[in-house]
């Protein structure tokens, strides 16, 4: 995702008026989730005036600071250490969105066996290759739970939400880095302890600026389920921005509070960050401008990104 993460952690890159993480805060609230631990680790200060406005909402949101990265179970670990007495707690990324049942997934878990500590949700692919496959038997019971492989064993792949007692916490070792993925929950395999939700849904990782730039599309012309409430169409103008009336926004543009888009600039699923500037008759087609960046007059920007401050080339 660099140069955009250069200066800002990639939960808070924005997807139309709300930051990646808002929509997963906007999701668990959607399905009953009454408290919220933030696990964050590179720039973790940058997340404190979230931290505040959803408090000021009313929101129970704390934070765990990983001083040094810890993995997804090390990281998971320090995130239930406060939550010992919850019925369950619903584990996300914080560079992905869903739209599946969080609900439905939750019943899952507590329809299983008292003695099951997780549930993955999974959903089916055509080459899963670049995803952790999954072998789910009768009664949604995972027989397998492989990371990534040239040669899966299924095309049932882990998309990357979780459903765990808090108990859990107890079979994660209690310091250094872990990996849920390669370590507890083949465990639990292994003790037939872990079931699946298998839902095909808006599933996207957000990883790169290519997926960003979707991201953004997709909320504006057809949200997925449990996405923070944002206006449809083929282009946002936040308020704060300056768009001249002669310019042309389409393909699921949004422009943000300080950026400008001059007379007669073409934007084509463009996002355009705060500060950010497209001069006179520039074109941005599935591109981001980054914060204070330049795409100067008469410039053609074409699946590409610019870091804070930059110029686009020639």
């Amino acid at each position: 995702m660099r140069p955009l993460t250069d200066d800002c952690p990639k939960p808070l890159l924005p997807v139309g008026p709300w930051s990646l993480v808002e929509h997963q805060l906007s999701a668990l609230e959607r399905a009953g989730v009454r408290r919220v631990v933030l696990s964050t680790g590179y720039r973790h200060e940058d997340f404190l005036p979230l931290v505040e406005r959803c408090r000021t909402k009313g929101m129970d949101l704390t934070c765990v600071v990983e001083a040094t990265p810890l993995g997804t179970g090390g990281g998971l670990r320090e995130a239930l250490r406060p939550l010992r007495d919850a019925d369950v707690v619903v584990v996300v990324n914080g560079d992905l969105l869903t739209g599946h049942d969080l609900g439905a997934q939750v019943s899952a878990l507590t329809a299983a066996d008292a003695g099951v500590l997780a549930c993955v949700h999974v959903r089916e692919v055509d080459d899963a290759r670049a995803y952790g496959s999954v072998v789910v038997g009768g009664r949604g019971r995972v027989m397998a739970f492989v990371e990534k492989s040239p040669t899966p064993p299924s095309t049932t792949v882990n998309a990357g939400t979780y459903v765990v007692r808090p108990h859990l916490l107890d079979e994660i070792p209690p310091v250094g880095s872990v990996s849920l993925e390669r370590e507890v929950f083949p465990a639990l395999v292994a003790d037939t302890r872990l079931v699946a939700h298998r839902e095909d849904a808006y599933f996207l990782d957000v990883g790169t600026p290519a997926a960003l730039v979707a991201a953004n599309r997709d909320l504006l012309r057809a949200p997925w389920p449990g996405a923070a409430p944002t206006p449809r169409g083929e282009s946002l103008v936040i308020d704060g921005a300056r768009v001249s009336p002669s310019a042309r926004l389409g393909g699921g543009s949004v422009v943000h509070p300080g950026a400008a888009v001059a007379d007669g600039a073409l934007l084509d699923g463009a996002l355009v960050l705060p500060g950010g500037r497209v001069g006179s008759g520039a074109r941005v087609t599935r591109s981001v401008v980054g914060r204070d960046a330049v795409v100067p007059e008469g410039r053609h920007l074409t699946d590409g990104v610019l870091g804070t401050g930059e110029v686009a080339a020639h």
